[in-house]
């Protein structure tokens, strides 16, 4: 059975919360881990590496973690992007 492509982009912080494994935490954890130093920079890498995109353009698009300027193009593509890696166990913290 196939499944049919996401029409609505996934959020940028959720995305990357789920990528590094965070999403099922408590929401203080998840708090925790996302005011680490480096996290957004972890982000910014991670969204780069996904979208093909350059890290300075990812930057660009807002200076917290939501990238409130990210197009709804590139939304999509981490909508398919968690799509494509569902079910998967492995942990993707080692992309970023």
């Amino acid at each position: 059975m196939q499944k049919k492509l996401p029409r609505i982009g996934a959020c940028p912080r959720q995305f990357c919360r789920q990528w590094f494994g965070i999403s099922s935490l408590p929401v203080d954890e998840i708090a925790e881990c996302e005011t680490e130093s480096d996290y957004r920079r972890k982000c910014v890498k991670l969204l780069a590496r996904v979208l093909g995109l350059k890290e300075r353009t990812i930057r660009g698009w807002g200076s917290g973690l939501n990238f409130e300027k990210m197009p709804q193009c590139h939304r999509l593509a981490l909508a398919y992007a968690l799509q494509a890696t569902e079910g998967e166990q492995k942990n993707f913290s080692n992309v970023a």
